[in-house]
């Protein structure tokens, strides 16, 4: 019973700290995503980046360019940092922009 309770505690202050962490948004466009194998490519490399929890691509309409939004604990994720965790993909992808979009 006891072992239980202790669980139960860690588990808690656990749920706890992470309810407590604000995220940040971020939202751009990136070039060169033509499938859901490229999709799943870019989607792999910005996940390395710090603190981020989910990545989305979403496909361009009428000819436009893929849609990027990124959720992440770290506020200073910069347009720089994604292209460096692209590695030798920025060649084939190309991220046109990126900010923050939210809080």
């Amino acid at each position: 019973m006891k072992h239980i309770l202790i669980i139960l505690t860690l588990a808690l202050t656990s749920l706890l700290q992470a309810a407590d962490q604000t995220t940040y948004t971020y939202e751009g466009e990136v070039a060169g995503v033509m499938c859901a194998a490229c999709s799943n490519h870019v989607q792999s490399a910005l996940r390395k980046l710090d603190g981020v929890t989910s990545v989305k691509v979403t496909p361009a309409k009428d000819g436009g360019v893929p849609h990027l939004t990124l959720v992440s604990t770290s506020s200073k994720l910069t347009k720089e940092a994604a292209i460096k965790a692209l590695g030798d993909q920025a060649k084939m992808y190309v991220i046109q922009s990126f900010k923050l979009a939210s809080k």
